[in-house]
């Protein structure tokens, strides 16, 4: 049983949405930061990066200062609190993908019992710096992203929503446009509430450490079911709107090995043939790569063992290659890895490589959402970057208040 809900958001006034929605400022160079903030005077980054002018306050200093540049946001009426609980039907839409899915609470109570499925793990020292940031600021400014089974009851419920005029509806300059529909309704909202309760799970497609500090901080400040401490805002997309593509890998140095003696390393692994034409679409079971100027493609031997996890290609390079072979270690901290959205495209593979920032390259299949929740349920780990997952979500458009309803 799911437990999903509507609730007061804060959010931009509608002529200023376009203005302050942000990605978070860890993905943006320092000069980026300092050309919106000094371009925008709307933007959330001036609210998630607050402090930017004064160096060396702590922890808390920071994260208070959150706090006040959000209270500062919503006296200047860049921000306004909905008057009633209320749930948004959010379309995004690009070149290579279009996704409609619904903004709501959920509850911590199905992450703690195991019905938001996680495929992840989580680092407790982020989980921690997280759970402060929640417990500092009071808000939750960016929804984690979720994946539901599909749904015809549901989805048509959004489909409704999404024929009436949209509440926010611009396009940003990487060319994806943003709507928001507002499900007010309370019989819709009591309806959309009865249908997430027959669905047995949903599935965690971006967001790990902000269920797990969502969860850290409820069981810290003892939040009762149901009351704000106690959930975390995120977006919910049907399965079949989710779109998964692939994460490439790019390595420094082959760990002595000239790119004759590497190659013969890979063909003790499996068969390696070469691709004259180029990379193209890997198939299962293969990797593509790119070495001394010329790619081939790596056939991995069928797994051993019938865990999920070892049926993804990622999992089979980083065990069988780029471990024994290449001589790398933790795959989240390896200072000669590099990994790359595949939304990239082969050409951004070639150019680390023709350039000497990397020495070999690899090109892996996209995950499917199937091998996703096998893994899931499985109560299995993915290695780490295996999906590069659209929709891409913005901060600061809708806002969860932890402190009241």
């Amino acid at each position: 049983m799911i437990h999903v809900r509507p609730f007061r958001a804060w959010r931009p006034v509608p002529h200023l949405a376009h203005l302050v929605g942000s990605r978070s400022f860890l993905q943006y160079s320092a000069a980026e930061i300092k050309a919106r903030l000094e371009g925008n005077p709307y933007t959330f980054l001036h609210v998630i990066h607050a402090d930017h002018e004064r160096a060396g306050s702590s922890r808390s200093e920071h994260f208070d200062a959150v706090r006040d540049k959000f209270m500062e946001f919503t006296e200047r009426g860049i921000l306004q609190r909905e008057e009633q609980p209320v749930f948004y039907a959010y379309a995004q839409t690009a070149a290579a993908f279009s996704s409609l899915g619904i903004i709501g609470v959920v509850d911590v109570g199905d992450y703690e019992e195991g019905r938001i499925k996680v495929h992840e793990h989580t680092l407790a020292n982020r989980e921690e710096l997280f759970t402060d940031y929640l417990q500092h600021t009071g808000i939750n400014a960016e929804p984690v992203l979720l994946a539901m089974p599909d749904d015809d009851a549901i989805e048509a419920e959004l489909a409704r929503a999404a024929e009436g005029t949209p509440l926010f509806d611009f396009t940003t300059t990487d060319q994806v446009r943003h709507r928001y529909w507002r499900m007010d309704d309370a019989v819709v909202q009591q309806r959309l509430q009865e249908q997430f309760s027959r669905l047995p799970a949903l599935y965690i497609a971006d967001g790990h450490h902000r269920c797990a500090s969502s969860a850290l901080l409820a069981r810290r400040t003892k939040a009762a079911p149901g009351t704000p401490g106690a959930g975390f805002m995120a977006l919910i997309v049907p399965e079949r709107q989710l779109h998964i593509f692939n994460y490439d890998r790019t390595v420094s140095g082959l760990n002595g090995l000239s790119p004759a003696k590497f190659m013969d390393a890979l063909k003790r692994i499996g068969p390696v043939r070469e691709l004259p034409g180029g990379a193209s679409h890997p198939t299962a079971g293969n990797v593509q790569f790119l070495v001394d100027g010329s790619w081939h493609e790596l056939r991995f031997l069928p797994p051993i063992s019938d865990r999920p996890v070892e049926a993804l290609d990622a999992e089979r390079l980083g065990s069988q290659v780029l471990g024994p072979v290449l001589g790398l270690g933790d795959m989240r901290t390896e200072p000669r890895l590099h990994f790359v959205p595949g939304t990239a495209g082969v050409q951004a593979l070639e150019h680390a490589v023709a350039t000497g920032r990397a020495d070999a390259a690899f090109h892996l299949r996209a995950v499917s959402f199937a091998q996703l929740r096998a893994v899931a349920d499985s109560g299995g780990c993915m290695p780490p970057k295996s999906t590069w997952i659209e929709p891409k979500l913005r901060s600061g458009l809708t806002i969860y208040s932890l402190e009241d309803a």
